[in-house]
């Protein structure tokens, strides 16, 4: 459903991190991930949580 764009990739306190974005879009959601592909994962379910489904058309 969500395609994404990968703004940065970090460290923060030991933990690896990620900012994506959603392509088309200027949202970006930031969360934890020992890879991209559960980075997204994280991320999708962030989006169906705040309902993002219904902003993004």
């Amino acid at each position: 459903m969500y395609e994404f764009e990968v703004v940065e990739e970090y460290m923060l306190h030991g933990e690896r991190r990620f900012r994506l974005r959603v392509k088309g879009t200027r949202i970006i959601v930031n969360v934890p991930g020992e890879s991209l592909e559960e980075a997204i994962e994280r991320a999708k379910e962030v989006l169906e949580k705040v309902k993002a489904d219904r902003i993004i058309g």
